[in-house]
């Protein structure tokens, strides 16, 4: 029983512990690796639908979150990959975020896992039952409302990477197909 519970809380201050953020702008481009493959023509944009933010190449962060629909008609291909990388640095906060609120996403659900494997725990009467049943909905409501919220951000600071792109592509004058 002592185990169990031992378990449990370590579980829980290890989720916990996973929030902690470094002091100081987060280096963006420093430790990404290589670039996924343009999508094929007629491909509109994409945004990560399922709330992960995949590994990032150096020289092309946010390739994986973000593919903007461009216009490739009169244009220097080796010039727009230059001017959509330069776009993408321009929306590394928008990014740092977007992994901030998947990290939270990430505990909120180990939050609400470990309630409900709480629950299972066994005990000897029926008073430690209730109080046991008590705290493991708690646990689960805080680690889904700490889910849901990340999630929600997670959302908004894609939108938010995606409009940032596109904005700075369209001040570049390109065309955008679908802004």
């Amino acid at each position: 029983m002592r185990l169990v519970v031992t378990a449990l809380l370590a579980l829980t201050l290890g989720g916990c512990n996973q929030t902690m953020q470094s002091e100081g702008p987060e280096p963006v481009a420093a430790a990404l690796p290589a670039a996924p493959a343009s999508p094929p023509e007629g491909q509109g944009p994409r945004l990560a639908s399922n709330g992960t933010v995949a590994a990032l190449p150096a020289g092309d962060p946010g390739g994986a979150i973000y593919e903007p629909l461009v216009d490739m008609h009169r244009v220097n291909p080796d010039r727009y990959q230059r001017d959509l990388t330069a776009c993408r640095q321009q929306a590394a906060p928008q990014l740092a975020a977007i992994r901030r609120a998947t990290q939270q996403q990430q505990t909120g659900t180990a939050i609400a896992v470990a309630g409900t494997l709480a629950s299972y725990i066994p005990v000897p009467g029926f008073r430690q039952a209730h109080v046991l049943a008590s705290a493991a909905s708690a646990v689960q409501s805080v680690g889904g409302a700490t889910a849901e919220s990340g999630a929600a951000a997670v959302e908004k600071a894609s939108s938010d990477y995606a409009l940032v792109v596109d904005s700075c592509l369209t001040h570049k004058r390109y065309k955008l197909l679908r802004p």
